[in-house]
């Protein structure tokens, strides 16, 4: 019958069974290859074996290192907490303790988070000890690690301008703290936003002080301290 299709050849189980195995083939090209380079096998295994050994190492290495910086970190935090809610005075000497050991986990764990927190401690511990510069050292240098990353970028330019305030560097102050003001995000948008207002306050900028209480009551109208920012722009504006 012209013009009609060929039916495909059916593959029977048969036929499949002649076909070679691939995996058996390959073993047994395996199995020929390493009788006939004995040697070089056993390099290969050496070598893998001595990479998984390594790797094993270097992983409890890295984990022995963060529990012992956590805990290290841990114990001189917890008696920084102690110190600072302590109805006994805090002491110069007690701050130097507590800043020496902050410091030993900040050097020694520089690349793990408990030394990165650490170094972030010693700022606040200098700023405490009114080593304005010393603080700014430390803060700036918690700039580049990796919590800040992961979104601590607020707390330490919280900090920052903090302590250009309290060195009485106005002017890169106020541009830390516009920077924080602009953060929708930042818990400390709001008390970026009056520390704007001070400080051109003590620039003797009244106009622009007035404008930025202004604007902080605008953004924050149930403000705590609403009244007094009011009688603050009441002042200012009859000064001019």
């Amino acid at each position: 019958m012209g013009g009609g299709c060929l039916a495909e050849k059916k593959i029977t189980r048969k036929d499949l069974l002649k076909e070679p195995d691939e995996f058996l083939t390959s073993t047994s090209k395996a199995i020929l290859y390493s009788r006939e380079h004995p040697r070089q096998v056993l390099l290969v295994c050496a070598l893998l074996l001595l990479c998984l050994a390594t790797a094993v190492g270097i992983y409890s290495y890295i984990s022995q290192r963060e529990k012992q910086s956590n805990k290290h970190f841990q114990k001189t935090a917890a008696e920084y907490e102690a110190a600072t809610l302590s109805n006994e005075p805090l002491t110069t000497e007690k701050l130097e303790k507590l800043f020496n050991e902050f410091d030993v986990v900040a050097m020694n764990y520089a690349t793990l988070p408990a030394g990165e927190k650490a170094l972030l401690y010693t700022g606040h511990i200098l700023f405490n000890k009114k080593d304005y510069k010393g603080a700014l050292e430390r803060y700036k240098g918690m700039q580049s690690t990796s919590l800040v990353k992961k979104g601590l970028a607020p707390l330490v330019l919280y900090h920052i301008g903090r302590t250009l305030l309290a060195l009485d560097d106005y002017e890169q102050a106020v541009l830390i703290f516009d920077q924080l003001s602009k953060d929708t995000n930042s818990p400390y948008r709001r008390e970026a936003y009056a520390s704007i207002a001070r400080i051109y306050e003590l620039m003797n900028k009244n106009k622009e002080a007035v404008q930025a209480y202004r604007q902080y009551l605008k953004i924050f109208p149930e403000a705590p301290d609403a009244a007094f920012v009011k009688s603050r722009i009441a002042d200012l504006s009859k000064q001019g």
